[in-house]
Parts: structure tokens; sequence; C-alpha cells
């Protein structure tokens, strides 16, 4: 950690100012070409940007000059050269990860000067090679939302997550999202350009954040970048700054019971409460009329920032505090509260007119007490969690040649967190008939800090404009999960019959380390501009030592020791990417696009752990009754006698000895293959509309089957029947190996692809005529296939398959052509199926009325979650995994809940005075109240399936406070 910290603080003394992480991934630029009245190219021509930040160019051979790594915002652009009349553009528009192009034509002196230029800077970038969303400031601030990223990330077509947060309800906990055709681990989190996806549960951040912080955050979902890493969506997360002009938000925003409508009919509400486990008492004391459903109890998010020069022109700071905290209710009124507090700051300076660089600090923490409650999670049994997550980041720029930039970077996360139930580290817990947990719960507790460095030039040369760069990262993970008291959870089979599950501690430690290079020419020829890329990653993930206790008065679960093993997992991918765009007019407001890309997974950097000999869910369990009216399995109630009715990660031929024999394969890190085809046209003056079809060819993938079995080993061993609501009756095949040896092997799954097809269709309206909006439509598909017989194991159809790096226990639904349904991983969400849309719309929009009135409302729609019903704990015999997850329906959306649809709006009123503005929002969500089932029972083994779990929050009002200037 002091040597972290000593080198990122010698990195920012060495160069202070702005920055430009991955060469213009958080930062934007800006392209300016030159001519005379004659359309001839123009050199020696002084040009000036100035804004967010200043910089000053003169223009090269060709005419032109280009502004890299400049920060977000609004900028004036201005051109001079003696014996000209100078130009002067006030409307120039930066965003991340965006090339804006500025054609500029100078008159001789002595005729109608261009000075105060009204025209804007152009929505068409005619270098895109991403489909990237930016969200800007004024959008952020102005349309009503949650106001956290996951809410943001719903917003952008293509993109689906596993939660609705109604005006702040799921704020407290992340969500789960997908894009096109990409799981959850490829998803990537960065602040400011720097990675910090936590790759200890990767694809999600490791913090939470204060979302005044944000200047723009900007999403990319696909593209030829070379800098893109994964398929997954890419979220880049820009902080706001200092500057010469000083700036400020003070804010306040409030809800509670109050304010929050009802949206269950008076029938619906008691039929909920005679089948979902029983609704809140304060329900119940309404006669069924208020306060019922899931709820927001209380929602407060209140903080500021301020950020100006420290030493005008040369040295500018920023600084904000936040906090956030939402109190919800369960269905059945248990409370679940989070506090989220924030704090940042950034220094940005300036050494020389070359050499610039900044400081950032970070800091994040959750507090919350009732994580998980809901109708299968009551009190005792949720955890309280905490843990600060801290962010440390020094950068430098540097102009070294007219022609050559080059950036360097260093940041250091330091973030744990623990997550202990209510019901305390003592106490047994169990799982009652009908599915819901008692007495207490897992207890976890992990480390997992992050060590970055990286760098990146770019350098031009008549049409070539060539960027490489480097980078290195490397993640440690320190972790435990432990079953509280005895190490025994029981499970009710009809009670007071049982099964008593002994446990092991599950204790993981592991590194991954990640390097990466990059190299890119773009060619720019009159309209046709020119892509072409490489990108070089080397993936590793490593075993460290650590030791497991053994579970007492359990014999069969000794202690085991896991030793050290270097790169267990070592993926090298080269990945070629090229993009070709065409402006079709000689204005450039309609650029055609297309690109190839080949992209590498991320590898977890928990992977290493398939070797270790400490596995998670390593348990033997028992039949028990319960002869003291307890509830839990005692020592003295289990049937020891009657021998181990089961196992996972125990080797039964050799009682007491635990190792491994899991073994890793000449494996490569799963493939996407991504083509792009798309249109973008500038429609009238800052409004524009952009068209994109996406197709994926995904391959390479990764299964562990267990050893000794192959597709020849499963033989029918019985049939599942039953008669079910909404099902009727059913009748599903169950496969069994003949036998197995013991451990599993990582190796390519033979014969199985899987593809994506998409379209999507944006509007957006820049904020100009007194209004601004983005809308935005998408279709999807993604499908998975068999090619032949060997791409199939277990023919038992379960809900969902066994991941890339967990022991092959789970087939999923096999279905040739079948929609692929991820379960979500998501707090509270296990009953949640994702499976992309078939209709998505999102829009948007902002308008300033008169009398300091606005009006702003935000709009989603999208189709349903997916229904797959199954049946748990089928024993099949299987020495593989005996019981298993069996699904009850042909496809896993053949059943799908209701489609969801949400309005959200806003009256605010502004108030302007001499130097600042004040103004009082008021902000409604879920406008027509509707009561849309999230979630139900799916598991027909409980007593109550097909209940409803969730449903969406009634309609509540938030009042808003804000002073800014």
């Amino acid at each position: 950690m002091t040597h972290a910290l000593i080198t990122l603080a010698t990195l920012s003394v060495l160069a202070i100012g702005s920055s430009t992480a991955f060469a213009q991934v958080f930062t934007g630029r800006v392209d300016v070409t030159i001519e005379d009245a004659t359309g001839g190219r123009m050199p020696g021509v002084l040009v000036e940007l100035t804004g967010p930040g200043a910089q000053s160019e003169v223009s090269d051979a060709q005419g032109q000059a280009h502004f890299l790594n400049m920060p977000v915002g609004t900028y004036t652009l201005k051109a001079s050269l003696p014996g000209f009349n100078p130009f002067t553009n006030n409307e120039v528009q930066v965003a991340t990860g965006a090339a804006t192009p500025l054609m500029i034509r100078l008159a001789v002196a002595g005729l109608p000067e261009m000075i105060n230029v009204t025209a804007v800077s152009p929505l068409v970038d005619t270098k895109r090679e991403t489909t990237t969303t930016h969200l800007t400031l004024e959008e952020l601030q102005n349309i009503p939302t949650a106001r956290d990223p996951w809410v943001v990330l719903q917003t952008v077509p293509t993109i689906y997550v596993d939660r609705v947060n109604v005006g702040g309800s799921e704020s407290g906990q992340q969500s789960v999202y997908l894009g096109k055709g990409s799981v959850g681990t490829d998803n990537t989190w960065n602040i400011d350009g720097v990675p910090i996806t936590d790759m200890g549960a990767t694809g999600s951040t490791p913090t939470y954040f204060d979302f005044d912080m944000f200047q723009e955050m900007a999403i990319t979902t696909g593209g030829a970048n070379a800098q893109n890493p994964t398929p997954g969506v890419q979220l880049n997360l820009v902080l706001k700054k200092g500057s010469n002009t000083a700036h400020g938000n003070v804010r306040y925003y409030f809800e509670n019971e109050a304010l929050q409508g009802n949206n269950l009919s008076q029938s619906f509400a008691q039929q909920l409460d005679a089948v979902a486990g029983g609704l809140s008492a304060a329900c119940r004391g309404s006669n069924f009329t208020e306060h019922c459903g899931n709820r927001t109890d209380s929602y407060k998010d209140y903080g500021f920032d301020l950020g100006g020069p420290l030493l005008r022109d040369h040295l500018w700071g920023w600084g904000s505090r936040g906090k956030t905290n939402p109190r919800n209710l369960t269905l059945n009124g248990d409370p679940d509260e989070t506090v989220l507090e924030n704090y940042a700051l950034k220094i940005d300076g300036r050494v020389s007119a070359n050499t610039r660089g900044n400081f950032t600090f970070f800091q994040g923490n959750k507090l919350k007490s009732g994580r998980d409650a809901g109708p299968t999670r009551p009190q005792e049994t949720t955890w309280d969690q905490d843990g600060p997550t801290k962010y440390y980041k020094g950068e430098g720029t540097f102009v070294v040649a007219h022609s050559l930039f080059a950036a360097a970077r260093y940041a250091y996360v330091s973030s744990s967190f623990q997550l202990k139930p209510k019901g305390g580290l003592d106490a047994d817990f169990y799982k009652d008939d009908a599915g819901v947990w008692h007495n207490s719960y897992y207890f976890y507790t992990t480390t997992r800090p992050q060590y970055y460095a990286g760098g990146d030039a770019s350098y031009f040369k008549d049409r070539h404009e060539l960027k490489f760069g480097f980078a290195w990262r490397r993640t440690p993970v320190d972790s435990l999960s432990q079953v509280t008291g005895r190490h025994i959870i029981t499970f009710h089979v009809e009670y007071p019959k049982m099964v008593a599950q002994a446990q092991q501690d599950y204790v993981l430690r592991t590194v991954g380390e990640y390097a990466n290079a990059f190299v890119t020419d773009t060619i720019s020829m009159n309209r046709l501009t020119v892509i072409a890329g490489l990108r070089w990653d080397r993936q590793t993930s490593s075993l460290a030592a650590t030791t497991a206790p053994a579970v007492l008065n359990v014999p069969l679960l000794p202690a085991v020791t896991a030793k050290a093993v270097q790169n267990a997992y070592e993926f090298s991918n080269v990945a070629p990417r090229v993009g070709i765009t065409y402006a079709l007019d000689h204005s450039r407001k309609t650029v055609a696009r297309g690109s190839y890309a080949m992209f590498a997974s991320q590898l977890p950097g928990t992977a290493a752990a398939f070797i270790s000999p400490i596995q998670p869910y390593t348990y033997i369990y028992y039949n028990a009754v319960d002869r003291n009216g307890n509830r839990v399995a005692d020592l003295n109630e289990i049937d020891f006698a009657a021998g181990v009715r089961g196992s996972n990660n125990v080797d039964l031929a050799h009682p007491g000895v635990a190792s491994t024999t899991n073994t890793i394969g000449a494996i490569r890190a799963p493939r996407t293959q991504e083509m792009l085809f798309g249109i973008d046209r500038e429609l009238m003056p800052n409004f524009g509309a952009s068209a994109t079809v996406t197709y994926r060819y995904m391959d390479n993938f990764l299964w562990n089957p267990r050893n000794g079995v192959t597709p020849a080993s499963y033989v029918q061993s019985g049939t599942f029947t039953g008669t079910f609501e909404s099902l009727g009756t059913v009748s599903v095949p169950l496969y069994s190996a003949l036998s197995a040896q013991p451990g599993y092997h990582a190796e390519h799954r033979p014969d199985y692809h899987r593809r994506y097809l998409g379209f999507e269709l944006s509007l957006i309206k820049r904020m100009s005529n007194r209004w601004m909006g983005r809308a935005a439509v998408a279709s999807t598909s993604w499908n998975e296939y068999f090619d032949s017989a060997a791409a199939i194991l277990d023919k038992t159809r379960t809900v969902s398959p066994s991941g890339d790096y967990s022991n092959l226990q789970s087939s999923g639904p096999l279905v040739n052509g079948g929609t692929v349904a991820v379960q979500s991983a998501g707090s509270g969400k296990s009953d949640t199926f994702l499976v992309a849309p078939r209709y998505q719309v999102v829009a948007n929009t902002f308008y300033q009325g008169p009398w300091g009135l606005d009006f702003a409302a935000n709009w989603l729609l999208r189709q349903g979650y997916a229904q797959p019903f199954y049946r748990s704990r089928v024993n099949t015999g299987d020495p593989v995994v005996s019981n298993k997850s069996v699904l009850l329906v042909s496809k896993v959306d053949d059943f799908r809940l209701q489609r969801v649809s949400s309005l959200d709006a806003r009256l605010e009123k502004i108030f302007k005075f001499d130097r600042f503005s004040a103004a009082f929002d008021l902000d409604v969500f879920n406008l027509f109240n509707r009561a849309t089932i999230l979630q139900r029972q799916l598991d027909a083994r409980v007593t109550t399936f097909n209940n409803i779990l969730e449903l969406m929050n009634p309609r509540i009002l938030r009042i808003g406070a804000r002073l800014f200037f």
C-alpha cells in the first residue's frame, strides 16, 4: 500500500494536469480542418480552444489541428491568421470517447467577417467506430431518474437489467445487466478511463457512487475500437473537474410513505396476504387499502460539489460529498435499509503548455441493514453490510512533439466488505417446506485490492493517426464464506422429516493479472475513413496458499490445505479490429459505417479456485427427524447409521481424504466475433438519428465436465411427472451417468455456439430552442446451438447451465436454437431470469417553459422477464450430482411475466439570481401506478409455488431542491 501511494504521488508531482486515459476513453477530441475561400488547405493558422480545458495549436501542412485529451463539455474555438478575418464558434461539443470534426473556412480580411458563429458542432462523428451512448451533465441533472448508474444503463437500447428502480427503491443494490449477447462477467467499469471492475465479482463495480459526481457517462455496447477489452457493456464514469470558472451544486431529495400511493386493489392485497406468507401489519391494519406491496419507507439524497481555480490558468480543484439513504419494505413489511456515503477530490494542473497532470481520490462506503430481505428471507436471515472502497489515481499528459501526444497513469483501489447475518454467527439456520429461510444465514467477508498502471500515445502523420498503448493490472482476492453455527444447514422435506447438510468453509485466495497492448491506424481519405487495429491481451489467474478448517463431528470433512499454483489459467489473445466510415454527402451530415471486431472474454480473477481442493459448497448430507421441535437437525437427530445420502465435492471412496483432481486442459478464452452496420444522419442542427444492426457469433465456450464422464456415460434413469398450476401435467426424462471419477476437467465445449442479432434506432436532440430529448427502440435475439451430440453431456434439462469456470453440474434447457436465459445473481433477484427482449423502448425529454417552469419525462417499456418453472432437489441417482433442478417447460421463455412499463415525470421551478440559481423539483415515479409482477416463486417443490414474490413499487413523489452556480 505504501509503495503504491509513493508511486502514485511521484507520478502526480512529475506531471500535474488534465488527463487522457486510454487515449480518449474518458476524454474527447476536436479535429479542425481549415480552408481558404477557394477550398485550399491553410497551414500556420492559430487555433485556440477554451472551456472546461484550454489548448492552442497551429494548423499543420494539411491545414489540420488536433485537440486531444479534452475534458467533456462545451468549448469556444477561435481561429486566426494575419490577413484573414478571425473565426469563432461558441458551441463546440466534446463528448467522452468521441471525435468532433469541424470544417472552418477563413475569408480574406476586408470581406464580411466570420465572427461569433452561431453554428454548432455536428452531431455526426465521421470517425465513429463504436456504438456508444453519451449521457451528458444536462441529461443526468434534468431528467427524472432514481439517480444511480444502473437506471441510466437501462435507458441504453439493447441493455436490460434485472430490476425496476422506482424512485430509488433499488438504489441500495447493484443491478445485474446484460448487453449484446454478452455475459455479465464481460462488463467493465471505469472511472476517468481507469478500470475498476471488481474481479472478485467479475463484471460488477467495487463501490457505489454519488450521482452528482458525474460530468458524463459513456456506455459502449459494441464496435471496433481496439481499446475496448471485452464484448460486454463498457461503462465510463467521467468525474467533474475544476476550471477557471467556479461552479458548485448543493442538493437535497426526499421521499417518504406519505408521498406514496397504493397500487394494489383490496381484493388483490387480500389474495397476496393469503398466499405470499403474509403482507405487512400496516397493510392489514388498513383493511388492505393502504401500505400494501413492495414499498419505499423513506428516501434521502443530499450532498454538494464545488470546483474552481486554485491558481488561475495553472491549478484547479474540485471536490464532492454525498449521502444516499433508501429504506425499503418488502411484501411482508420487512425493512431493507442502505446508507451510501461518498467523497471525491480531483486536483488538475499545468506545469507548462506541454505538461499536465491530475490526482484523484474517491471513497465510497455502503452501510446496509437488511440486505436481501424478502418473502423467503425474513429479518434474521438478512445481512448487515459494511466496507469502504478507496480509489487513488495519478496521471500525466505530455505533448512530446507537434504531432506526438502521450499519457501515463497509475491507480490503486482498496476494497473490502463483509456480510453478517442478523441472526448472528452462532445460530444454525434452516429452510422450511415453503422455501423460507430461518434463524440466520451465511457469513461472508472479502478483501479485493487493485493495482493498475498504463500509458498510451497518438501520433499524426499526413492522413494517418497512429494510436498505441499498454496497461497492466493486478487484482488479488481473499474471501471467506461460512455456514453459521455448527456448519450444518437443515432442509425440511415434509417436516418433521429433514435433510442435514454439513458444509465446509469456503476459503478463497487468488490473484488475477492482466496485461494488454493495442495499436490502431486511422486513415482519413476525404469522405472515407478506415480504422484498423490489433489488440493483445494476456490474462492469468493464480491460486494462493490457504487452509479451510475441519467441520467438527463430521470426519468426512477434515481440514483442507490448498497449495499455491502460479498461472493456473492463462489466456493470450490477439484480436483484430477494423472499421470503415463513409460520408454520403459533402457536408458530412450522413455517414455510413461498418466494422468487424473480435473479442476475448474477461477472465475472472478468481478462476484459479477451480483447481483448489477447497471448493464452494463442499458438503455431505444425511437424513434427520426433528424430535425436540427446534426445527434444526441436532447431532442426535441425524441418522448417521443410514449413511451419507448425498454429497458435493467429497470423495466418498476415500473417506476423510481431501484433495483435488481438478485439471485444466489446453484452453483459450471464449471468443466473440462481431459485425456491425449502421448509418448516422444529422437531420437538422442539434438533431440526429442513428440506426445500427449488430450480429455476433460466440464460440470457444468452456465447461468443466466430471472426470471419466462422456455423453455416452448418461442413460435414462427415470422420469419426473407431476401436475402443477399453470403448467398442467408434465413428464420430464431424467438421466444419470453410469459412473464417475473424482474431480473435473476444464476444456472447450465441443460443437456449441451462440448467436446474437439486434437492431437499434436512436434519436437525439441536443439542448437548443429550449428543449432536448433522447429516444430509442431496439429488438434483440440471443440463441444457443448444439451442432452435434458432443455438445450435450447430461441430457437432463435444467433451469440454467453451469458457468464457464464452475463444475459442470447443470446442463441448462438444451433446446437447439433456443433462447439463452441468465439467472440473476443480484441481491434478492434469484427468481429473475434475463432473456433478450424482443422489444424495448426508451425515451426522455426536457423542456424549458415560461416563467422559470421546466418539464421533463422519462419512459421505459420492455418485454417481461422469463418464467422457467422448475422443480428443485429431484434425485436422479447421478454420481456427478444426484439432486437437480429440473426444467418443467419446453423452452425457458414459454412463459413470461408482464411487460414492464414505467413513466416518470418532473415539474421544476427555477429561480435565477445574480450569481446563482435555485431549483425546486417535484418528481413523480411510476406515474400510472402500475403493480407489475416482477418475481414469482418458480420452484414447484415448495408449497408457495407460483406465488408472487415481488411487485413493482407504487407511484411515489420525490421533493428536491438544488442550489447551483
